[in-house]
Formats: C-alpha cells, structure tokens, sequence
C-alpha cells in the first residue's frame, strides 16, 4: 500500500497533547480500494461490504488522533477493516457487529492479522438482540478507556436513511461513555441521492445533528479522498453502484453528474467543554507505521477462523 500520512503534535513523554494535528483534505485514494485489500491481506470476501470504510480511511484517522497503545472501537465494524488497520498501526482494537456473517469474516481478518506478527490485542464481538447482550460488552472494563470511536453510517434496508441514522444514535448514545475525556469520535460516509429527485443528499449534516444529539461535540468536517490524479487524469475508483446512479441521475436531471470523489469524515469529542486547538492544521508527512508481510498464495484466512 502506499505511503499514507497522520501525525500528532509531539508531546512529553506519558503526557496528552491539546489536541492532534488533522488536515482537512485527507489524501487517502492514491490506490483503489482493492488495491489496498490486497495489499494488506484481507480475506477475498471483504469487498462485499456495502459499507466497508477503506483502509487507507481508517489508518489515517488512526495514525492522526490517535497514538501506539492507544484503543480503538468500531461499534459496528462489519467486514473488521478499523480493527486490522488499528492493529496494524499498533492500537488495541475492538469490533462489535449484530450480524454473524460481518463477526466471521472480521474475525478472520484479524485472525490472518494477528498471525503475521501484530503483537497488540484485538478482538471482535457479535451482538444479539437480548436486551443485557451489548451493555455488558459496553460495560466489560471498558468505560472510560476508549481512545477512538472509529465507525461509519451503514445504510438500513432498502436504504432507509431515516432508520440508519436513528441506529447510529443509538450505537453512539450507548458507547460515548466508553470514551476517555478528550476521546474522538470519526464517522465517515459516502455521498448519497435522492432516490427520486437524484440530488445529492446532505447526509454528513444530518450525522452530526445525530451525533450531537449523542452528546458529542463537532470538531472537524473533513474530505477523505477517494480518487486521485495522474497525468492529468482523475481517477475516482467509483464503484459500478455509484457509476450506475450517476448515470440515472444524469438521464433524469439533463446534465452532466460527476462520479464520487470522496468521503466525508466527521471529527467529533466526547468532552464538548475541550477545544481541539490543533485540528486543520497542515499535517506534515510522516511515514506509516511498519506493515507485516504480505500473505503469499493459499495463506488468505478462513472465515472459521477464531
């Protein structure tokens, strides 16, 4: 994978920084996303998450507000991409998911992680419907000690964004007491339309009025690329999904629609009385944390695996 970028204001030893140092503009589509799936050793099955964040996504946020020994949480991790690219960066790690399908497929990819030699804990949960099933990971130890909570919008059936939105309120309500005083919350999402009008939807908004809601504070509004530009050619590695409804919102709106180029990131705290003084600042180029060998042929994980 490509050298990606994150840094944090350097502190004393064993002490906290005001706050890291996020750029605006993230430089994360320099690969294509299975591009970076191969790289890092992901089991085959991976790209079939409709909402998988990109590694390149996840590592930077990680390597940016976060540092080595650090925990990350994704309360909802799906195919386990912020939980490999946190171990991989040296964080702790912890995945929760309510569908057994993500849970197998997160735990092989942390499994085949762990294997290559990541010596730092990661797990991942599955959560059922029982009422006492989540407060009790929620509450295992783990309250206030949570450094990052790292997740993405997930679309509900049928893409219902009204009951995506109303389930990641109540993901955030539950586990934003899990996070340490000055702890981040980042929640990405892809542009969405209309299904009808075909307009581009306004959903990063309508997440930080959930997450607020939540009682967490606003702190950045940030652009994760996911395109790049080579020879004066863009590049936007969009998915024939999105190829297929830029072409049916340019038949119905009679003009030219661009593909997505990006993800939008939501920087929030758990402490609104903080201020990150630091964030948007220009962000230096440092070079990623060491990665582990490359699986070779027949070594992809199995998703029995533990």
């Amino acid at each position: 994978m490509s050298k990606r970028t994150g840094t944090q204001v350097p502190r004393p030893a064993g002490e906290r920084s005001e706050g890291p140092v996020v750029s605006s503009v993230w430089p994360t589509g320099t690969d294509s996303l299975t591009a970076q799936l191969n790289e890092g050793g992901y089991h085959d099955a991976t790209g079939a998450d409709p909402a998988l964040m990109a590694p390149a996504i996840a590592h930077y946020a990680i390597a940016a507000l976060t540092r080595p020994g650090d925990v990350v949480l994704d309360p909802d991790c799906g195919a386990g991409t912020t939980i490999v690219e946190a171990l991989r960066a040296g964080r702790h790690a912890i995945g929760l998911t309510g569908q057994r399908r993500w849970w197998r497929l997160a735990r092989a990819n942390v499994t085949a992680t762990k294997a290559r030699g990541v010596f730092v804990d990661g797990m991942v949960l599955i959560l059922d419907r029982r009422p006492g099933t989540a407060v009790a990971a929620a509450t295992a130890g783990l309250t206030g000690r949570i450094d990052l909570l790292l997740t993405t919008l997930r679309p509900g059936p049928a893409g219902d964004l009204d009951g995506a939105l109303e389930r990641l309120h109540g993901l955030l309500a539950q586990y934003r007491p899990l996070l340490r005083p000055g702890g981040h919350v980042v929640i990405t999402s892809a542009p969405q339309r209309h299904p009808v009008r075909h307009d581009l939807l306004d959903v990063p908004s309508r997440i930080a009025a959930v997450a607020t809601a939540a009682g967490l504070a606003p702190v950045a509004r940030c652009v994760a690329l996911t395109a790049t530009v080579r020879r004066g050619r863009t590049y936007t590695r969009a998915s024939l999904a999105q190829r297929r409804a830029a072409t049916r919102a340019e038949r119905a709106l009679g003009h030219p629609v661009a593909l997505p180029a990006h993800h939008t990131a939501l920087v929030l705290r758990a402490d609104p009385d903080a201020a990150d003084t630091a964030l948007n600042q220009p962000l230096p180029a440092v070079p990623a944390p060491p990665r582990p060998p490359r699986p070779g042929r027949g070594t992809r994980p199995d998703l029995a695996a533990a």
